[in-house]
């Protein structure tokens, strides 16, 4: 009597975290990571400036040359064994939600999270990035801005996976206009979830803020996962 084909083991969900680029919050990294673990994630922090890196070298980084990095950190982590791309996510903070949005068109991604995510004009793309104008780009994420306008949001438009988009109630960087900016380029996708940390700043500077959004965040991935 022929045994019956023997099932192969699923393969292991993935989470790339893109920090922001004042981000100095490797331990939140931390305890999302063993919070994730039990479940069977892999996680993965993307090495691109954060405030951990030397001042002179962040000075000089760009967005293309920022892209690129976070291109070969999710090369890196997809050919890890056991890791299926169909079941890897990508979470951004600010700066590294910008740059989520451009590798999620670019590779493969079942899910993305951007959390408090800055946008910045397509002009200037090889410009080193702290050389850009702040007073500038206030004014530009103030305003309506659509997938026409920007290539960070087009890419949002192209995305079909599940999104959860994250923002802070009391955020001194980041306008709610351009939150409802994001929102409203995300055309095509499965699913839109949106939460608000009602009280919270933009760097999560409370340990209670930082414990809501990792718990959201948890309980998100791991529903979507569970219907995958």
């Amino acid at each position: 009597m022929p045994r019956p084909a023997e099932r192969s083991p699923t393969k292991s969900p993935a989470l790339l975290v893109l920090p922001g680029w004042d981000d100095d919050g490797r331990r939140q990294f931390d305890a999302l990571q063993s919070q994730l673990a039990p479940s069977g994630w892999l996680c993965r922090r993307a090495d691109i400036p954060d405030a951990g890196w030397p001042a002179d070298q962040r000075a000089r980084i760009t967005r293309d040359q920022a892209l690129q990095r976070v291109l070969e950190d999710y090369m890196n982590l997809a050919a890890v064994r056991g890791v299926a791309r169909s079941r890897l996510a990508l979470l951004g903070f600010s700066f590294g939600a910008y740059m989520a949005t451009f590798l999620a068109a670019a590779k493969p991604a079942r899910l993305l999270v951007l959390r408090s995510p800055a946008l910045y004009p397509d002009s200037d793309w090889n410009t080193p990035k702290e050389q850009l104008d702040a007073q500038e780009l206030r004014a530009y994420r103030s305003g309506p801005l659509g997938p026409e306008h920007n290539r960070a949001l087009w890419c949002c438009s192209q995305f079909t996976g599940d999104v959860l988009l994250v923002d802070s109630g009391q955020d001194e960087t980041i306008p709610p206009q351009l939150i409802a900016s994001y929102a409203g380029a995300f055309r095509r996708v499965r699913s839109l979830t949106r939460y608000t940390l009602a009280d919270a700043d933009h760097a999560l500077t409370q340990p209670a803020w930082q414990r809501e959004y990792h718990n959201v965040l948890v309980e998100w991935l791991n529903a979507r996962m569970r219907e995958a």
